[in-house]
């Protein structure tokens, strides 16, 4: 993909090698609604998150993280303030074990507010070195017995290298949401943002803003975009620094109209990791990826929708809505907003639909069909303006009941004087076929 770089440049990848695959455990032991996750993997370096259940109308939980083998015990005391149940406890396992122990309530643990840590307390000695990868084993403790027990696993994911990737999004005032509406791309323009996004593991825990990367970086993790061909260092100190932990991932932005860059000039950005490093097991990481910024305006936005996919009702009673699900995909770099339009028999129903780049979309559209005749009729559903049009047939019925396809006609007494048929006069008989055939047309209607 444009713009993506992993494992550039001069590099080794160089996570620390771990042994097989730990097996997860079996669920764990429960008492009267007491819980913990079944199984929870995670590198070292990042933060570890342990949801926590608790019994019945308790509030508080004792929780204990240790490893015998490498002398570690960690004790939390957490309250449940909001009262929903749970109480989401973040270890961070690159402080852990190794702050001190003064200091181990503020950078070990945490929890969304409004819960709180109540007590947090190392129980074995400060180390002379980060925590590494074991297992470590996790319980909860409740009138001094083990009431929920887990492992958690740390150990580096040697298939999972760095990578690098400039994205350009809309000029919003909100980085976050110009962040979701955002599209790979190698040329940015000046009245747009730029989006720098990086994966890596095991930084996660000591990497959370732009003045963790800048300058010497924190641990040898450090940021950089430069101009080419001079090599000049753009200022990141106004940019927004994005964390997204779960996926392994930071995104550094620069607001749009920011004076940091030049139009019409090629720029580098540049991740690395050095060998000082205590996860790069002695490799020195490096991923970059080149771009180009140009002038305001110089790229018209360019979605592309089109309509791939309608879900629609086969049968439908006469003056109720039939509803389409239309699914609408952009396949552009910008963001995009068109016009779903639904027709049938010459009416149409509209509806907007906005759409991000390079993603896709589902709406429902009701179409009431009280202005249509009974039987069958064809729709179409596209785009307004657009190419492509998806079409379809809809059965349109008065009712749900049954059609009686032959009705029996009773006889009455024979009159012997009109020469006929049974039951019928010459007149009654031409009425009677002339309602036998208007039965049979209405029949083949509905039919």
């Amino acid at each position: 993909m444009a713009g993506t770089t992993a494992g550039a440049d001069d590099t080794t990848d160089g996570g620390a090698t771990s042994g097989a695959l730990h097996d997860q455990r079996d669920s764990p032991s429960q008492d009267g609604g007491w819980s913990l996750p079944n199984g929870t993997t995670e590198q070292p370096g990042d933060v570890v998150q342990i949801p926590v259940g608790l019994a019945g109308n308790e509030t508080e939980a004792t929780v204990v993280i240790e490893n015998e083998s490498l002398d570690y015990r960690l004790v939390v005391r957490v309250a449940d303030e909001n009262r929903d149940g749970v109480v989401t406890l973040r270890w961070n396992t690159y402080h852990a074990g190794f702050v001190a122990t003064d200091a181990v309530a503020n950078r070990t643990v945490a929890v969304d507010q409004p819960d709180r840590v109540l007590d947090a307390r190392r129980t074995t000695p400060q180390r002379d070195e980060r925590l590494g990868e074991g297992r470590y084993t996790v319980s909860v403790r409740h009138d001094d017995g083990v009431v929920a027990e887990d492992v958690v696993v740390l150990e580096s994911d040697p298939l999972r290298r760095s990578s690098i990737t400039v994205l350009e999004g809309p000029p919003l005032a909100d980085a976050s949401a110009a962040f979701a509406r955002s599209g790979i791309s190698g040329a940015i323009e000046q009245d747009e943002w730029l989006f720098v996004l990086v994966e890596r593991q095991s930084i996660h825990g000591y990497v959370d803003g732009i003045e963790d990367l800048t300058g010497n970086g924190t641990d040898g993790v450090s940021f950089r975009i430069t101009r080419r061909p001079d090599g000049s260092a753009v200022d990141l100190s106004n940019a927004t620094f994005l964390h997204l932990p779960q996926y392994d991932e930071f995104v550094v932005g620069i607001p749009p109209n920011a004076t940091v860059f030049d139009a019409d000039t090629d720029y580098v950005a540049r991740f690395v990791v050095l060998r000082s490093n205590p996860y790069t097991g002695g490799g020195r990481v490096s991923s970059s990826t080149a771009f180009r910024v140009l002038p305001a305006g110089a790229q018209p936005d360019r979605p592309v929708l089109e309509v791939v996919d309608v879900q629609a009702p086969e049968t439908v009673i006469e003056g109720r809505d039939a509803t389409f699900a239309v699914s609408v995909v952009n396949s552009g770099e910008r963001e995009g907003t068109a016009t779903v339009v639904v027709s049938m028999e010459g009416a149409n129903v509209t509806r907007e639909v906005t759409v991000g780049p390079r993603s896709q979309r589902t709406v429902d559209v009701a179409f009431d069909t009280s202005p249509l005749t009974e039987g069958t009729t064809e729709w179409s559903v596209g785009i307004d303006g657009g190419a492509r049009t998806v079409t379809g047939e809809l059965e349109v019925r008065l009712t749900n009941d049954t059609i009686q396809e032959d009705p029996t006609l009773v006889p009455g007494p024979r009159r012997p004087n009109d020469g006929g048929q049974p039951g019928f006069g010459a007149l009654a008989a031409l009425v009677g076929l002339g309602v036998g055939i208007a039965g049979r047309v209405l029949a083949l209607r509905r039919g």
